[in-house]
């Protein structure tokens, strides 16, 4: 599938940066932009662990990173959502091209401001239009598997939050502890 995907991309003449290279007798696929190396990932990882977050925050995210893996493990759900909304773009800073970097950076805005305590109704029409366009911005650099149907319910926070007010009141958090 992924490679009749390429071949499709390269007979289309987009993606080109995704397009296998030949180096003698073999093809060779670059890097996609939005994979991190592994000092990339190291550096991701270690700024995590070595947050300095104040007391009642949330949970110890240092406590749930594998410095020696450079991995993340036993993330609840809230510890997820903190990272999505604060502290990815912190973590994030440098570390990627400018352009993966910006389209995260505003998916996490969007998130950020749609979760605060209150949330004035015309901003909500602005997060509407501004998320579409933070979507394409992401298809211009992750795969296509990456949008599965969590990606695209992203677009109907919005109205939702018109219609039934601010999310803090519907989430579920509490209940999951």
């Amino acid at each position: 599938m992924a490679s009749n995907l390429v071949k499709t991309w390269k007979n289309m003449g987009i993606r080109k940066d995704l397009h296998p290279k030949k180096r003698g007798k073999r093809f060779y696929l670059s890097a996609a932009p939005h994979t991190l190396s592994k000092k990339e990932k190291e550096t991701f990882c270690w700024r995590l662990a070595n947050l300095k977050l104040p007391d009642g925050y949330g949970s110890n995210i240092g406590n749930c990173i594998s410095l020696e893996d450079s991995k993340t493990f036993g993330m609840k759900s809230h510890d997820y959502h903190m990272l999505m909304q604060q502290l990815l773009s912190v973590a994030l800073r440098g570390l990627l091209p400018k352009g993966p970097r910006t389209a995260i950076f505003r998916l996490c805005a969007f998130f950020n401001e749609l979760c605060q305590r209150v949330v004035d109704r015309n901003k909500l029409e602005k997060l509407e239009e501004d998320i579409v366009h933070t979507l394409c911005m992401l298809e211009r650099f992750f795969p296509p598997s990456f949008f599965d149907v969590m990606v695209h319910l992203t677009i109907h926070l919005g109205r939702e939050a018109r219609l039934c007010g601010p999310v803090q009141y519907r989430w579920m958090y509490p209940f999951e502890r």
